[in-house]
C-alpha cells in the first residue's frame, strides 16, 4: 500500500460487489453510504453519517432495506440525502461532492467495483480522476485490490507488498514513466492508452516500489 498521511478521510460505501473487510473509520472521518451501499454498511455494523441516493438499487435489494432507510428518514431526516432519478451525478460522485464541500481531501471507496452495473465501475474509476483534479486523493478498495490515480507525480509503496501491480495510461500517451522496485522496470519511458504494456507487473517483497509519471495520468491497480 502507498504511504498515506493520517488525515481525516471521507469513506464512501457504494452498491457494487462487496466482500466484508475492515473499514477503518476514525473520529473525524465522514462516512457516506450510497443507495444500496447502505446494506453493506449494515452488514459491517456501520451507521453512516449520510445515506445518499435516488434509492433505485435499494429498492432492488428488497423491502427490508427500504424500510430501514424510511425509518431513518422519519427519525433522523438530516442523515438522508434524496436525489432525483434523472440527474447528471452518479450517487457516488454526489457523495464525493459532499465530501469535498466539507473540506475532505482523502477518499476511501468500498463496493465501488463489480456488481450488476459494469458501467458504474468505469464511472467510479473516472471519479478517482475527478477527485485528483479537485486537489484530493481517492482510493478504491475491495478484498484483494486497490485502485488509485497518479498524475504528474511519484507514488511510493512500502516494502513488504506482494502480488501484482498494473499501470495504465488514461489520457493518451503518459510520458516520463519510471517504474522502480518491481519485477519489470522502466526508466523515463512511455505508456499509451491503446496498448496494455503496464499490465501484470509484480512487487518485489524487500523493495520499495516507486511509480513516476512526468507528464500524464496513470491508473494504478494493486492486487494482493
Amino acid at each position: 500500500m502507498t504511504t498515506m498521511q493520517n488525515e481525516p478521510k471521507c469513506i464512501i460505501i457504494s452498491a457494487g460487489a462487496f466482500v466484508p473487510i475492515e473499514i477503518p473509520i476514525e473520529e473525524h472521518d465522514l462516512c457516506i453510504a450510497c443507495d444500496a451501499g447502505f446494506m453493506f454498511a449494515q452488514q459491517m455494523g456501520i451507521l453512516p453519517d449520510l445515506i445518499v441516493g435516488d434509492f433505485d438499487s435499494a429498492s432492488e435489494a428488497g423491502p427490508e432495506l427500504i424500510r430501514s432507510i424510511m425509518e431513518i428518514a422519519e427519525n433522523d431526516p438530516e442523515r438522508i440525502v434524496k436525489l432525483d432519478v434523472r440527474k447528471d451525478d452518479t450517487d457516488t460522485i454526489h457523495a464525493v461532492k459532499i465530501g469535498l464541500s466539507k473540506g475532505y481531501k482523502k477518499f476511501y471507496f468500498y463496493g465501488a467495483l463489480g456488481g450488476k452495473r459494469f458501467d458504474h465501475s468505469i464511472a467510479n474509476i473516472q471519479t478517482l480522476l475527478y477527485i485528483k483534479h479537485a486537489g484530493g486523493r481517492g482510493y478504491i478498495f475491495d478484498a484483494d485490490r486497490m485502485l488509485m490515480i497518479a498524475e504528474n507525480e511519484t507514488i511510493k509503496f512500502h516494502r513488504g507488498n506482494t502480488g501484482y501491480l498494473s499501470v495504465f495510461s488514461l489520457n493518451g500517451v503518459a510520458k516520463g514513466v519510471t517504474l522502480k522496485g518491481l519485477m519489470y522496470t522502466m526508466e523515463d519511458g512511455e505508456l499509451s492508452n491503446d496498448f496494455p504494456l503496464g499490465v501484470s507487473n509484480e512487487f518485489i517483497i524487500d523493495e520499495e516500489a516507486q511509480i513516476t509519471v512526468r507528464d500524464g495520468t496513470l491508473l494504478i491497480v494493486s492486487e494482493f
